[in-house]
């Protein structure tokens, strides 16, 4: 009984490949075709590089600034920096706190490089112009009470003072002040490094996504048709 199961499974196994050999020509032909078509596209598509850097990030997380990117791109709709804006990649690097991978591309390396050094531009200068203000407020802040601590160390008024704490204070108003001059919530830690191949179209990959994708749609439109055909000969063979 058993034997008799898988034989007749072996016929109908022979039977579905001899089917699809005589509709060979429809499989090969789609097939060819989508193939065709993947590499055309490959061919045709606008070449993209890409650009990256390590970057540092302070006074603000790496979620804010993924979320204001989201939000200026949806804002400001006729904006030229819009489609550089929506290839944006900002991830954190594995490992390291305030550390960040950022990744943006281009039509060639320096155009790459160049949308990179905008995106940086625009979210030091623009993309968060209300936490600037607030920051700056805070500093101010700061900046008077190190300023008061020093004026009482050098007037005698404090006369025991840890001289370590003294230049971290000096240190700490120079870094206030640079910010103030020049705020930045990034800033490169490596060099921005280009891709010299491009990362899209990849000719390869399409050509083998149409081929399979050719291959098994062949063989559906060859399965339908052979299942019209037969359900037709049943119909005939019923009314005979």
């Amino acid at each position: 009984m058993e034997q008799n199961e898988t034989s007749n499974g072996e016929i109908d196994l022979f039977e579905l490949l001899q089917k699809l050999y005589e509709r060979r020509w429809i499989i090969l032909g789609i097939t060819a075709f989508t193939t065709v078509l993947a590499i055309l596209v490959s061919v045709f598509m606008p070449k993209a590089y890409k650009a990256g850097a390590i970057v540092g990030v302070k006074s603000i997380s790496i979620s804010e600034i993924q979320d204001g990117i989201k939000t200026y791109v949806e804002i400001h709709e006729d904006d030229t920096l819009k489609d550089i804006l929506k290839k944006v990649k900002i991830s954190p690097v594995r490992n390291a706190q305030g550390v960040a991978k950022i990744e943006v591309e281009g039509a060639s390396p320096k155009l790459a490089k160049e949308n990179l050094e905008k995106v940086i531009e625009l979210i030091n200068k623009k993309l968060f112009l209300q936490q600037i203000e607030e920051i700056k407020k805070n500093h101010n802040i700061r900046l008077n009470s190190i300023d008061q601590t020093i004026h009482d160390i050098a007037s005698g008024n404090k006369t025991v003072y840890d001289p370590s704490k003294y230049a971290d204070l000096i240190a700490e108003k120079g870094h206030i002040l640079r910010w103030l001059q020049n705020p930045e919530f990034i800033y490169l830690i490596t060099e921005i490094q280009t891709s010299s191949k491009p990362v899209r179209p990849k000719p390869l990959l399409y050509t083998s996504i149409g081929f399979i994708t050719g291959l098994f749609l062949g063989v559906f439109v060859a399965l339908v048709l052979e299942a019209i055909k037969s359900r037709r000969m049943s119909i005939n063979h019923s009314r005979g």
